[in-house]
């Protein structure tokens, strides 16, 4: 039965969801038609229906791809969290003038331009970089020491880059925390160990899962980064969409691999959503 009262609460937000439909729902259904199509030996798309793109996802060297995108993505979420759970707790902790300062601090680096911070990077690692020829005058290494084009470069780079959302996340679970519950654990006999493990750590939970989902998703799609620091030694899901619609006029296979990109990004959200379920066990999905 129609509800006229509910319609006009929710009336507000239709042109926001037709824009979003037109903006995400259209490509995204244009996306996946794709990927059911095929090419021909001139890399033009033929309306040909086919399943050959979904299953080359199968094809051992394409399942090291995806193995490889969600290794890095997996460390890098848990490297940003192990460095960021402190940064983000000392910064809640601080007084309102010097939060806002470090607020502040965290977020500078997105004001300059991420291909800017990775050349950064090259500048820094590279085999005539600052740090070589730190060490080659102090006379502790002979020859220059080999750290680019690995994958523990294209980690660095890619935790580098997405450590802030990491940060604001926690950092916006820990602001929230109600402060009488450590009083009353400090008050019980706890010590602050224990207050962090069974009062903090749950209780932040849902800011640590946030960040995770914020820093994981992205992580899949930098392809610049490890093709600037990696070298393109190891393949990832963004630089094998981006190498086949760019140099492999592959378009069809380029779109099932998004597709495939966009499941694996689906089960870490609904993976958050079991994780920040609300008290009545109800998740996000």
């Amino acid at each position: 039965m129609f509800n006229k009262e509910k319609f006009k609460q929710n009336a507000p937000a239709i042109p926001v969801l037709i824009w979003v439909g037109f903006l995400v729902g259209l490509p995204l259904v244009f996306v996946i038609i794709l990927s059911f199509l095929t090419r021909d030996d001139l890399g033009n798309v033929v309306i040909k229906f086919t399943l050959s793109n979904y299953k080359k996802i199968f094809d051992p060297t394409y399942l090291k791809v995806f193995f490889n995108s969600f290794l890095l993505a997996t460390l890098t979420g848990l490297i940003t969290l192990i460095i960021g759970y402190p940064v983000a707790y000392f910064t809640a902790n601080l007084s309102p003038k010097k939060r806002s300062l470090s607020i502040g601090l965290i977020m500078l680096p997105f004001w300059i331009s991420s291909l800017l911070r990775t050349y950064g990077w090259i500048i820094l690692l590279g085999n005539t970089g600052i740090i070589n020829n730190i060490l080659t005058k102090l006379n502790i290494i002979q020859s220059p020491f080999n750290m680019m084009y690995k994958f523990s470069t294209t980690l660095i780079g890619t935790a580098y880059m997405l450590i802030p959302f990491m940060i604001i996340a926690i950092y916006n679970s820990v602001d929230k925390l109600d402060k009488s519950l450590l009083e009353a654990s400090y008050d019980l006999g706890a010590s602050k160990r224990q207050t962090f493990l069974n009062i903090t750590l749950p209780l932040t939970l849902p800011g640590i899962a946030g960040g995770f989902t914020l820093v994981f998703i992205p992580s899949l799609g930098l392809f610049f980064i490890s093709d600037l620091l990696g070298g393109g030694m190891t393949l990832f899901l963004g630089n094998v969409i981006n190498s086949q619609v760019t140099k492999g006029r592959n378009k069809p296979l380029a779109a099932a691999f998004s597709i495939g990109m966009i499941i694996l990004v689906l089960i870490i959200l609904y993976l958050y959503g079991k994780l920040t379920k609300d008290k009545k066990g109800e998740g996000l999905f």
